[in-house]
């Protein structure tokens, strides 16, 4: 973690801001990637209304170990669904958690990612498996396991990435009326790239979802196709400045 400096006004608290502004830097991260077709019905059911979902897309569940940051050391677990935004592809972030506080509120406060505290393990690689778990308020809502193998034929994960920006719903409560948001912002956050030092393919071995009152990530994966397969990476990347859509 690098020292940053303080903007005053820039965020809560003013004078002593939780995060740095954007770009973050990310290094050495361990990302765990399965591939999922979601139930189309489910997708519309948690997609904000200016998203289209795409029948048969990739979707995704991802776990994220990011041991080098210009905001510290945290690992990420998300849900993913294929959609699209006037015509344009991309993937909205339906679930997201966190196990530090800074990457909460950076990614709530900036880009509206719908982040929640969890904790989050995700295995080294051990005779050729990972594992990896999500734990909130005492309950393991997911767990999964998977074979490393090769990467699959005519499946570069760097290209597919590069071409999904992310979507996010950004949402402020009003202090004054619970009946509507302050502010309501659908936004796009293209991450960038940087260097890829190990890409591995992955067979499901399996992926359990329980329920949990808390979240809501076992509705999305129940009647999900969880066998399609994946991908182990190794990389770098930035997280710039995104966008407001609408």
């Amino acid at each position: 973690m690098v020292e940053f400096i303080q903007q005053v006004d820039y965020s809560m608290p003013r004078q002593c801001g939780i995060f740095p502004p954007p770009p973050i830097e990310y290094k050495n991260v361990r990302a765990l990637g399965i591939i999922l077709q979601c139930d189309l019905n489910a997708k519309k059911k948690f997609l904000p209304p200016e998203l289209e979902p795409i029948k048969n897309g990739i979707d995704g569940v991802s776990i994220l170990e990011y041991p080098t940051t210009s905001i510290g050391s945290y690992n990420e677990m998300l849900i993913t669904l294929n959609c699209k935004y006037k015509g344009k592809p991309g993937d909205y972030v339906c679930n997201i958690y966190v196990d530090d506080d800074i990457a909460l509120t950076a990614g709530r406060e900036i880009y509206g990612f719908p982040k929640k505290m969890c904790e989050i393990k995700l295995s080294p690689i051990i005779e050729n498996k990972i594992r990896g778990t999500l734990t909130r308020k005492g309950i393991t809502f997911l767990d999964l396991e998977v074979q490393v193998a090769d990467p699959p034929k005519g499946m570069d994960p760097k290209t597919i990435l590069e071409n999904m920006p992310l979507y996010n719903l950004k949402l402020i409560p009003d202090i004054a009326d619970s009946s509507k948001p302050a502010l309501r912002q659908i936004t796009e956050t293209n991450i960038k790239y940087g260097n890829f030092y190990k890409t591995l393919g992955v067979k499901v071995n399996y992926l359990k979802s329980e329920y949990s009152r808390f979240d809501i990530c076992h509705e999305i994966l129940k009647d999900a196709n969880k066998n399609i397969g994946g991908f182990y990476l190794e990389y770098d990347f930035t997280l710039p400045h995104g966008r407001v859509l609408e």
